[in-house]
């Protein structure tokens, strides 16, 4: 896919096209969150820049689909979603609990949908997911056709047309279904499409953007937060300074001393790997308290024959694949939704049975209808099997054999009588009304996958079609979910709970507000784009009429 190169406001530090001496407003780092940020402020009239460490812009926001789960926004209501604030805070009040406070899930709510509607004017558009569920439908609240939307798909020529240097997105089967590749001519949509949206804006309102510029440190003045540091350059900030510069899922000290243990794993994670806690870090130097630093976004994963990892998401909703502890036993129904199956892998881990890593285990009919973690439908897993990322039998029995896995028969041959008769006694998977069915039904809207088979549960498939494969499965993430705790209005703050003047966080960077829950798509991405416009709105409003 075309990134374009840089426009002329996007610049080398020896090249700005601005006094960087001028600024009321720094932000560190250019996800979803920093964007909305720096736009807010240079909508306000304020003077900005956005530093960003990566050659790219974007962050791991690029890299996702940019689901936005935001409650009672206007492209859901226009859908005719029975959704309201209400509703929502009652589902969180079910999934976020009292982890964090009801202050932060409220500030978050009653801002979500008001931004989404203040992008649209700044000319970023999104649309309805048409029918993508909550990750909890069945709790009160939740609602199984969803709250959720996305940024718009852009043409190809479009998007190269703005020249922005958004970060590149995945590869195919890093993520998500296996659908077509598309040529230059597009659709770009998801996390590509948002970033460029949100770059095109910042640059009609006059931000100024310097990629390949990492934040080293916070300028501190009579007790305030004054500016940034990036290497031997100094940029002040008159009004504060927002960090959004993501968690610390690439600093493997960080995440030991955290607490994350067999899974404090960076060569497991999908997050961008400039993400290393720098903002953290400046931050819990200044006395800001921390929470939730032993968290993620977690995502089961599977480590490709290359070494990256890809996101277990589609293949764990299609009919035919199960998950099994290295004894051969399922443990899990496979389409829960994936930060909750990291917890329950965890959980299950923590009381010593062998799961991480588990195997994924599937038959040649399931690899030549939906494909796995980047081989598409029908590919040959030769390569695959060679490399040793796969392992391959003839028989469920040999396979069983090969993984050191005496109970996989007896599993599968539960788990096919279940596919006959159309119910999971077991784990439940595919009950009506569920997310995973729900989520399959979805997916098999999108082109190139395969849609419903003959079975009585959709979500149900036998395994029986020789060969017989299976994959380990690990514990990915996402980027890291604890960070610098911050107030209603994203004010940073100390242990005893007062700000840190001058200083403001959004994204990976904050504590997040969702607690250690994942209540639908974009759970991560909308709470920053939130905190980032709350944030810098706080800046302005104490700014209006300060002599400038």
């Amino acid at each position: 896919m075309t990134t374009g190169t840089c426009s002329t406001t996007i610049a080398p530090v020896d090249k700005v096209p601005k006094d960087l001496t001028d600024n009321d407003v720094v932000v560190v780092g250019s996800g979803a969150g920093g964007l909305v940020a720096a736009l807010t402020a240079a909508v306000r009239g304020l003077r900005v820049t956005l530093v960003e460490k990566a050659p790219y812009f974007g962050g791991t926001t690029a890299l996702s689909g940019a689901g936005l789960w935001a409650p009672a926004n206007l492209h859901v209501l226009a859908a005719g979603q029975p959704d309201s604030l209400d509703l929502a805070r009652e589902y969180l009040k079910h999934t976020v609990g009292d982890r964090t406070p009801t202050s932060m899930q409220d500030a978050f709510l009653e801002a979500a949908a008001e931004v989404i509607a203040w992008l649209e004017e700044q000319g970023v558009r999104f649309s309805y997911m048409t029918g993508y569920p909550d990750y909890h439908p069945g709790l009160p609240g939740g609602l199984l056709t969803g709250r959720a939307i996305t940024p718009k798909a852009m043409r190809g020529p479009d998007f190269a047309a703005g020249g922005h240097p958004v970060h590149p997105p995945l590869p195919m089967g890093a993520g998500g279904p296996p659908i077509p590749e598309v040529g230059p001519e597009g659709p770009v949509w998801g996390g590509q499409s948002l970033i460029a949206m949100l770059l095109t804006a910042c640059e009609d309102a006059g931000v100024t953007l310097l990629a390949d510029t990492a934040f080293t440190d916070l300028v501190v003045e009579d007790g305030r937060v004054a500016g940034i540091r990036a290497g031997e350059l100094t940029i002040p900030a008159r009004a504060g300074v927002v960090l959004a510069a993501g968690g610390f899922e690439h600093n493997a000290e960080m995440r030991e001393k955290a607490g994350q243990g067999v899974v404090a794993r960076s060569d497991w994670s999908l997050g961008v790997v400039e993400n290393t806690g720098d903002a953290i870090r400046a931050g819990i130097a200044l006395g800001a308290a921390t929470d939730l630093l032993e968290d993620c976004w977690w995502a089961p994963g599977f480590v490709k024959p290359d070494g990256t990892p890809s996101f277990i998401l589609w293949e764990r909703v299609a009919p035919g694949g199960i998950v099994v502890d290295r004894d051969g036993h399922r443990w899990i129904n496979e389409g829960t939704d994936y930060n909750t199956f990291g917890h329950v892998m965890l959980a299950a881990h923590a009381e010593g049975r062998p799961v991480i890593p588990s195997w994924f285990v599937m038959d040649q009919h399931f690899l030549d209808t939906a494909g796995f973690a980047g081989l598409r439908p029908g590919a040959d897993p030769t390569p695959w099997v060679e490399a040793g990322a796969l392992v391959r039998a003839d028989t469920v029995e040999e396979l069983a054999e090969q993984l050191g896995a005496p109970d996989l028969v007896a599993t599968v041959e539960r788990w096919n009588a279940a596919a006959a008769a159309g119910v999971d006694d077991e784990l439940g998977r595919g009950a009506p009304d569920s997310h995973e069915r729900q989520l399959l039904a979805v997916f098999q809207r999108y082109p190139g996958i395969a849609g419903p088979h003959e079975h009585p549960n959709p979500s149900l498939a036998p395994i029986s079609s020789g060969p017989f494969y299976a994959g380990q499965l690990v514990l990915s993430d996402l980027g890291t979910k604890g960070g610098l705790v911050c107030d209603e209005v994203g004010r940073v703050l100390r242990e005893d709970r007062t700000p840190v003047p001058g200083l403001f966080a959004c994204g990976n960077t904050m504590a997040s507000m969702m607690g250690h829950s994942y209540p639908g798509p974009g759970a991560c991405i909308t709470p920053a784009m939130a905190f980032g416009h709350l944030a810098v709105t706080a800046i302005a409003d104490e700014l209006a009429g300060a002599p400038r």
